[in-house]
């Protein structure tokens, strides 16, 4: 039976929640959906708890009520843990595991953006100035600097930003986009790596990249898609399901809410990353416990620090300003 999110859906509990609100879909503002699985929330979760949730590497279950709108398809949290509540969180997040492995990072940063050079025809010179925003310990933007661009990076989390700042020497930035200081048609080229699904209303976000970016300007978004094949073959093992994604995209869903807000899509394709094989194995045994074992040899062993590349459903997206 369809629900409605402004009447409220009986048995969702955001009526009796103060940790949690309401909200409509970002791509179609249609207010009714189907719920696909319920919250899980235990009765006496605290505000500490849930404000520890919201970190870089995050490994907490989806424990929201996932729902899919009637309107466009688009899969996210409603209800969901309040606006203020998850921003807390990013801003005191510190994540030394997350970090760690940003050398295995930057080496796939350089080859997606290498890539994205070739197939679309830009070039430090075409598109010099760069905004990273949601850009952690600076992985990205260090990897554009190495290949000649000058970025600048934006992270909710102070201790990442400073932690990136002292690596790389790099203009990282603390803040949230709406907070930060940039004038209309000072990027060439905008970037969200992981980032759209965690932001709590991406459509303001994307209106405000459309102001920053210059006009034929490049947007970058790498997203977990709903639509892959390994979410359809997992199912709620999908490693993705996590409470810190408050939107799951498709190619369809994705590409409504960028032409919506003057963006044209202009190539959508899977996501290949490296990370070291002891890190993936580690977050995998999150989910599928069988690995734990192997997580556990991995930690002191060599072939640990051995950068796999792999794919777990995430989707590249590149489009331009119009």
């Amino acid at each position: 039976m369809p629900h409605d999110d402004v009447s409220g859906a009986e048995g969702d509990g955001a009526a009796h929640n103060p940790f949690t609100e309401r909200v409509t879909c970002p791509v179609c503002g249609q207010r009714e959906y189907d719920v696909l699985r319920g919250a899980t929330y235990d009765s006496g979760v605290s505000l500490p708890d849930l404000r520890r949730m919201y970190c870089a590497s995050s490994d907490k279950g989806l424990l929201d009520q996932l729902v899919r709108c009637l309107g466009c398809g688009l899969v996210y949290l409603n209800p969901r843990v309040r606006r203020d509540i998850i921003l807390d969180g990013y801003r005191s997040a510190r994540d030394p595991l997350f970090i760690a492995q940003n050398d295995a990072r930057i080496i796939t940063f350089k080859e997606s953006l290498q890539g994205i050079m070739q197939r679309h025809g830009i070039s430090p010179k075409s598109h010099p100035r760069v905004l990273d925003i949601g850009c952690a310990g600076g992985a990205f933007p260090k990897a554009a600097h190495d290949l000649g661009f000058h970025p600048v990076g934006l992270e909710p989390s102070d201790w990442m930003a400073s932690e990136a700042r002292l690596r790389y020497g790099l203009d990282i930035r603390s803040g949230i986009l709406e907070e930060a200081d940039f004038s209309g048609g000072q990027f060439d080229m905008v970037s969200l790596w992981d980032v759209i699904e965690h932001l709590a209303d991406p459509a303001a976000a994307l209106r405000r990249i459309h102001v920053l970016l210059k006009e034929n300007g490049l947007l970058i978004v790498n997203y977990p898609d709903h639509a892959s094949f390994l979410r359809r073959l997992l199912g709620f093992r999908w490693p993705f399901y996590l409470s810190v994604h408050l939107y799951y995209f498709d190619p369809v869903t994705i590409t409504r809410l960028l032409a919506a807000h003057g963006f044209a899509v202009r190539e959508v394709r899977t996501h290949w990353q490296k990370l070291p094989l002891g890190y993936v194995v580690k977050r995998a045994a999150a989910y599928l416990p069988f690995l734990d074992t192997f997580a556990r040899v991995l930690e002191n062993n060599p072939m640990g620090r051995y950068a796999v590349r792999y794919t777990m459903g995430q989707t590249l997206v590149v489009a331009t300003r119009n």
